[in-house]
Formats: structure tokens, sequence, C-alpha cells
């Protein structure tokens, strides 16, 4: 019988069936740029649109095939359909398939049926690794939501267990120093793109004055959580389930679920858990990292346990608690479509999501109602959810980060090995955080 041959990565596999690749826009920072190169090395033709000066300062018009847009979004899909037939494009490339311009691509290349489409997106599971997927990601992931799927693509996966890999500088500094510069080009240059629509607000007044108050909060938190953690570890709240919560413009709250706000869906958690959760057990609500100086739920949770004395002591919010706090010692987690679910399933807690998310897969999570869910969390069949984790480490991750530094796989598409001095300095750097 002939050797089954390995499911090749998605970056792998762009780059062994297009020749010629156009990037969209990228996420802040430099990666796109590094990504050409990469490209560029294995013999492709990189063509890439601008569409503000942030995108500009990062991926310079002197690179070459650099073009700049400049007209309204309502001629976008004719003017790409020219660019596509002039340049002969093979593939489109782009970061957040839910953003204006990149929707339009996609409808265009669905309907031209000659072009692909590749999404990256943030990691699916953090830290030190990105996303790429093809059509889409999250929700959009064209990823069957089977359990057999992913049994049966396990025996040919190129790594079925596991290597930790090999760490890059993460966190907030490394974000909010590329999101100025992209922010502050954009700004001072946005008469030369008078047209141009931005998924989010680019007053960098906007983003200074709340990045500020989040640095304020972030000091003042500190010692309250840090006692909470430790109060938590101690065993204090006894049964808990943990509800992450989602940055407040997430496009999964608008694009995944069925709730208008990260507030509706707060108070239909919290609803459901007034109503069904057995006494002895708490709910702790904690509250997005990078959401801390942009919104806060305090009033609303108040307000709530004041309409249902019977849940005051039983539901607690907090702000920089580390996650895996909650995770090694609570009984489950209620989430929308967040990542944090992905978490979870690695420490074996039961999740229920009420949004939808492409890790929603019976047999992973939790399928029957919340109200159930309560009563009866089920953790996910271990074998099950591993096979799903290594599909996606050996096909849809990327060891790196977007904001400092990618590491780009070899031709052999081997996944990564860190020697054995990397992996005690990665044990160390684990320690010392």
């Amino acid at each position: 019988m002939a050797k089954t041959e390995p499911i090749k990565s998605y970056l792998q596999e762009l780059a062994d069936t297009a020749n010629r690749i156009l990037l969209l826009q990228g996420p802040i920072g430099h990666f796109f740029s590094d990504l050409a190169d990469w490209l560029q090395q294995r013999g492709k033709v990189v063509f890439k649109l601008n569409f503000n000066a942030g995108d500009t300062l990062y991926y310079p018009e002197t690179r070459p095939n650099t073009f700049t847009y400049t007209d309204t979004f309502q001629n976008f899909p004719e003017f790409l359909a020219a660019f596509i037939a002039e340049h002969h494009i093979q593939a489109m490339v782009c970061f957040g398939d839910t953003r204006p311009y990149h929707m339009a691509a996609k409808k265009l290349a669905d309907r031209l049926g000659n072009v692909s489409c590749w999404a990256f997106e943030e990691g699916y599971f953090r830290p030190y690794f990105i996303t790429l997927e093809k059509c889409g990601v999250n929700a959009y992931s064209p990823l069957p939501r089977d359990a057999y799927f992913f049994t049966k693509a396990y025996p040919r996966l190129s790594e079925q267990e596991y290597r930790d890999p090999m760490p890059v500088p993460a966190g907030f500094l490394p974000v909010a120093k590329h999101a100025i510069r992209y922010y502050v080009a954009t700004y001072l240059h946005r008469n030369r793109y008078p047209n141009y629509i931005h998924h989010r607000i680019t007053d960098i007044g906007h983003y200074v004055k709340l990045w500020t108050l989040s640095g304020l909060k972030r000091v003042n938190y500190v010692f309250q959580d840090r006692h909470f953690a430790k109060q938590t570890e101690n065993g204090k709240y006894g049964k808990f389930f943990i509800l992450p919560l989602q940055v407040f413009n997430d496009s999964q709250i608008r694009m995944h679920s069925d709730f208008s706000s990260v507030r509706n869906f707060l108070l239909h958690v919290l609803t459901s858990f007034a109503a069904h959760a057995p006494a002895d057990v708490n709910l702790i609500v904690k509250h997005h990292p990078m959401d801390r100086g942009f919104i806060d739920y305090q009033k609303d949770i108040r307000h709530f346990i004041k309409k249902h004395p019977k849940l005051k002591g039983r539901i607690f919010y907090v702000h920089d608690v580390p996650l895996p706090v909650f995770l090694r010692h609570g009984i489950g987690m209620v989430t929308l479509n967040s990542t944090s679910g992905l978490s979870a399933l690695i420490h074996n807690m039961p999740v229920k999501v009420i949004g939808r998310a492409h890790y929603d897969i019976p047999g992973i999570t939790f399928q029957d109602k919340l109200a159930d869910f309560w009563v009866r969390p089920t953790p996910p069949d271990r074998d099950l959810f591993h096979a799903y984790r290594m599909y996606h480490i050996n096909v849809t991750q990327i060891n790196g980060s977007f904001y400092s530094r990618v590491n780009f796989p070899d031709d052999d598409n081997k996944a990564f090995r860190p020697s054995e001095t990397r992996r005690a300095t990665m044990q160390t750097d684990k320690a010392a955080g």
C-alpha cells in the first residue's frame, strides 16, 4: 500500500498553488512585508494594495508591485476585478476577513471562481501562534464541524504530539508600539486617502486617552487581582464557572453571534445563571484585558444582583487575574465564541459556546442548552480534542506574533521542534512569567 502523503500546512499550500499573489490589508506592523519576502524567496510574484498611510508606512510604495487605492469603497469591486485581470492574480491574502474591503474581495473571488482567498487572524492557540485559513477564519472557517473529519485526518499529520512553540515577544507593548505608529500615520496623512473607510476609529487622540486610562486601571487592579487569584487557588470561591468577556467591538460579536453587544450577552448569561444554576455554584466574570480602558460592566452586574438578591456573594467581576488560574480550578466555561474556549478545552474544562465558533463541535463542546450546562457540565472527549488541536497546529497555525516575529516554516513543512537548550530556556521564561 502506498504511503499516504502528510497534510500540508495552509501556508505551504498557498505557496504551492499560486504564483501571483495579491496582499490586501495586513495586521498593523511589518508582517505582510515579511510575508512578501518569504513568498518572493520561493519565486512568487507578490502584489500589494495599500488603503491608507498606515498601510504604506509598513509596506512602502518603493517596494515592487505596490499600489495605492484612493477611490471610493463603492468602486472597489470594479477596480479589484480589473486589477486581478490585468495582473493575472491567482490568490488574495488579507488579515481580518470581516473588514469591508476584504468582504468585498471575498465576494468577488467567489464570483470569479479562479482566485483563491486566504485570511490571517490572531492565533487560535495563543500565545506564540498566528492563524491562516482558506476563505475565512473563526466561524467563517470552511473546515467541517465534524468529529470524523479530524479523527480521520489525524494519522496524516506530520506531528501528532504537541510541541512547545518557539516563544516570541508578545503582549500589549509590541501591539501598542505598532498601533501608535500606524494610527498616527493614518491620521496625519488622511487627506491623501479621502475615501478610505476603516473598521475602527482612527483618531489617535481617542486611543491615547483610553490607553492611558487602561494603564491607570491596570495599576489600580494589581493588588486586588493578585489577592483574588490567591483566594481562588485556596478554594475560597468553591465550585465556579468562568465567563470571559470579549472586546466590545470584536467582529466575533458583530458577525458570529446573535447578540448586539457584549453587554447583552453578559445579561443573557446572568439571567440563565440566576434561573438554573445550583445554589452552591458561583460565577466569575472576567473582563477582557484589551478592553480595560474602553468599557466597564461593574454597574451592569451590580444592578443585576440588586434585582436578584439570591446572587449576592455568588457573582464576581475581575479584570487582570490570569485566565489559567480559573482554568485550573473552575468547573466550566461559558463563552460567546472566544479563543479562551480553546484554552479551557486544553485544560479539559467543559465549555458551552453561545455564539458561532469553529470549535463548537459535538464531542468537544457542550451541545445542549445553557440551562442544562449549569447542572451537568461535560468535559471534552480528550482524544477528539487532541486530534482537533493537532490538525490546527499542523495546518492553520504558524509559530510567531504579527507584532514582533513570525518563524516561517522550512520548505520540508516539518513542524517546529525546539532544541533541548531552547526548551530549557522556555521553561525558565515560563517560570519567570
